[in-house]
């Protein structure tokens, strides 16, 4: 069976698997443990290229890397109503270059909180080991979040970088969901819609009955000041995910 390797706080994670649960393609998720499977994921791209999750392996071995390029090939391999109608292309790419500089940009906001807080270290631990034994070893998930910062170049963040990078974009979202629209592209559910949700996790993230998460990260990935100037984004994703959010 295909597997997606990635990280289930990680909206780049979460908008993978939001295209392949649409479109039906039968995964298994696989949670990704920074510095321990680093050089299997090293082997799964090709020479010079920076392994990273979401990825998606398929059998016998071939590899898709990225939210995006994983979104294009679950649109391949599944059913239902496409999410990349060719006449909303050029929009939606728009859409998902603003997503990755916000994710970017909160990734730099998240990173150096959750090093501050045990409950989300011991959160980030693969779900699969029982609840004390990740509490006593935040140690290492505390190695494994200066590894990913290290690797993705995460400085200590700032105020400034919310300001120039986060809220922009989400006033740009507002403007075109001012009308009342449900979507971002056309009056049917894109890939623009799912890439967009998942920039506003600063707001707060989504409920648990959609990605269920501990109490320390969903503190860790809040900006108290954006989910209170933003309030109508948080009432569009979560209208949004209630109605197409199936897994």
């Amino acid at each position: 069976m295909r597997t997606l390797v990635g990280l289930t706080a990680s909206g780049w994670t979460e908008k993978a698997r939001w295209a392949l649960d649409h479109h039906r393609v039968a995964y298994r998720f696989q949670d990704y443990v920074p510095l321990l499977q680093e050089r299997w994921l090293r082997k799964q791209v090709p020479p010079g290229v920076k392994g990273t999750v979401p990825l998606l392996v398929d059998p016998p071995g071939a590899a898709t890397q990225g939210s995006f390029a994983i979104a294009k090939r679950a649109e391949e391999l599944g059913q239902g109503r496409p999410l990349f109608p060719a006449e909303h292309v050029a929009a939606i790419t728009r859409w998902n270059d603003t997503s990755e500089q916000v994710l970017d940009t909160a990734r730099v906001y998240a990173m150096p909180r959750m090093l501050a807080n045990s409950r989300a270290q011991a959160e980030s631990l693969p779900k699969f080991l029982p609840l004390w034994l990740r509490q006593l070893s935040a140690p290492s998930a505390r190695m494994g979040m200066r590894y990913i910062m290290k690797k993705h170049q995460v400085p200590v963040s700032t105020e400034e970088a919310i300001e120039a990078a986060v809220t922009p974009a989400y006033e740009r979202l507002r403007s075109a969901l001012g009308d009342g629209r449900a979507y971002l592209e056309g009056d049917a559910f894109t890939y623009a819609d799912i890439t967009a949700a998942a920039m506003l996790v600063l707001l707060g993230p989504v409920a648990d009955r959609h990605l269920p998460m501990g109490p320390g990260t969903r503190e860790v990935w809040t900006h108290a000041g954006l989910a209170s100037r933003f309030p109508d984004l948080l009432a569009w994703r979560d209208a949004l995910y209630d109605k197409h959010r199936r897994t």
